[in-house]
């Protein structure tokens, strides 16, 4: 369980600095309408964003690792530690960081700690039958689909948030199918793997999940759409490995403890939102300003 807990720490490492420069790039892209293929095109020209879009392939490499080394329920709660990278991130560029962030950032790493010093073992389980994932990608399904249309409909402030929630909703499903590569090689080796669905469903969600995320950096600030972006994904994760792989959430005596870890952990998510919006310097102000769409 060590190893699954530092490589997930390092993918949210790696995607905390991804959200960062991909964020910036999205930014000062050109306006487009809500998930115009242009936007990854021109993104795809600045140095900056293809720096991040580096960390953010080391982030999945990591992350991939990660899943099929432990349990979803540890490693996309784990995630959450990206924001507090990009966090501190912003504040070697010039944000000034409030007690609220570091209130928010202790949230999060306490809960975090709560939450993991009672997991529960779990040992890894075969291939998983297309009927088993069914009531898993339905309920993911139905939560991408109100916050895409809600994203979709809204503008500034919502699209942004909707946005986020909708890529973490991507992240969360393309965890839990690259999940079960690691049963699909062990079982039939790369043949089996590259005609699997799993396989391409998992690209699928990665490649939407990104057009998604640069949507929602690019409709308002960073701390808006990753935020909530780091809230829908590990619960999202979380009831996946419960739902598709049976993984124990919590004994009867650590439930309560779980619980309160997560909620502590997603509490402290939120409250970096408000940290963020409210503890800009005023050349930030002006760098994240929402951008009208055309």
């Amino acid at each position: 369980m060590g190893l699954t807990v530092a490589v997930s720490l390092l993918a949210a490492v790696c995607f905390g600095v991804a959200s960062v420069l991909q964020h910036r790039g999205a930014l000062r892209a050109r306006p487009r309408t809500p998930l115009h293929p242009g936007l990854m095109v021109e993104l795809a020209g600045k140095p900056g964003w293809l720096a991040g879009a580096a960390a953010q392939a080391a982030g999945v490499t990591l992350h991939l690792l990660a899943v099929n080394l432990g349990p979803l329920s540890v490693v996309q709660p784990i995630l959450t530690v990206g924001l507090v990278v990009a966090l501190l991130l912003q504040r070697l560029s010039g944000r000034r960081l409030s007690r609220s962030s570091l209130l928010a950032s202790g949230l999060v790493v306490v809960g975090l700690a709560a939450f993991l010093v009672v997991t529960p073992s779990f040992a890894a389980a075969g291939p998983v039958p297309l009927a088993a994932w069914a009531p898993g990608l339905l309920l993911a399904g139905a939560v991408l689909a109100v916050a895409a249309l809600a994203g979709l409909l809204g503008s500034g402030s919502v699209r942004c948030v909707c946005f986020g929630a909708s890529a973490g909703v991507l992240m969360a499903t393309s965890a839990a199918l690259g999940k079960a590569w690691g049963a699909v090689l062990h079982s039939g080796g790369l043949v089996a793997l590259a005609g699997s669905w799993q396989l391409w469903a998992a690209l699928a969600c990665g490649a939407l999940g990104t057009l998604l995320s640069q949507a929602a950096f690019q409709a308002g600030p960073l701390g808006g759409s990753l935020a909530t972006m780091m809230a829908i994904d590990p619960a999202i994760g979380v009831g996946l490995g419960v739902v598709v792989f049976g993984e124990p959430f919590a004994t009867s005596s650590t439930a309560a403890l779980r619980v309160l870890g997560l909620a502590v952990t997603l509490v402290g998510v939120i409250l970096l939102t408000t940290a963020q919006r409210t503890a800009q310097s005023p050349a930030a102000r002006s760098d994240e300003r929402p951008l009208t769409q055309v």
